[in-house]
């Protein structure tokens, strides 16, 4: 059982401003500060803004986390992170990143390899608290449609909108 500061409540109002957009930023920011705090309070320690500041506030919280799940790949793996994000992702007319929905045999085309080794790293990027990707599929196959799960990964996963700005030159 946890209890959330009244200045953390005060800094999480405050990094929301009125920008409903947001919500879903602050979602993932709640949930990677609850599970830090879990594994880091002492007693009876209320989760606080160190703990917020831990996982990189509303800011960076989002780009930290699918930045954790790359950095667990394997080199061949990032490359073929890498195509899969560039293909399922590309640049709108207001040079931000828009979804493109990609089927896995598409994505393993592209990226040259396996599907089974595509879908190893949408695993890695849709596992429990982690859900960066979507399928309508619970186990993938060939015809298996791949997105991003919230355009904001595109605005705020810093490798994400490098990858986006190179596809676009």
């Amino acid at each position: 059982k946890g209890k959330i500061s009244e200045k953390l409540v005060n800094e999480l109002l405050n990094d929301l401003g009125d920008n409903p957009d947001q919500l879903p930023i602050l979602q993932h920011a709640l949930m990677r500060t609850w599970d830090f705090w879990v594994s880091h309070h002492r007693g009876n320690e209320q989760m606080d803004v160190e703990h917020y500041d831990s996982i990189g506030r509303m800011e960076k919280a989002l780009s930290n986390h699918a930045n954790e799940a790359y950095n667990e790949l394997t080199p061949d793996e990032k490359r073929i992170c890498e195509n899969m994000f560039k293909t399922i992702t590309e640049r709108g007319n207001d040079n931000r990143g828009i979804r493109h929905p990609s089927s896995l045999k598409e994505i393993a085309a592209i990226s040259n390899t396996e599907e089974e080794k595509v879908a190893k790293v949408i695993d890695r990027f849709k596992t429990a608290g982690r859900s960066f990707l979507t399928s309508a599929d619970i186990v993938l196959n060939s015809e298996s449609i791949i997105d991003i799960s919230h355009e904001s990964l595109m605005r705020i996963w810093d490798k994400l909108k490098v990858w986006v700005e190179e596809e676009a030159l």
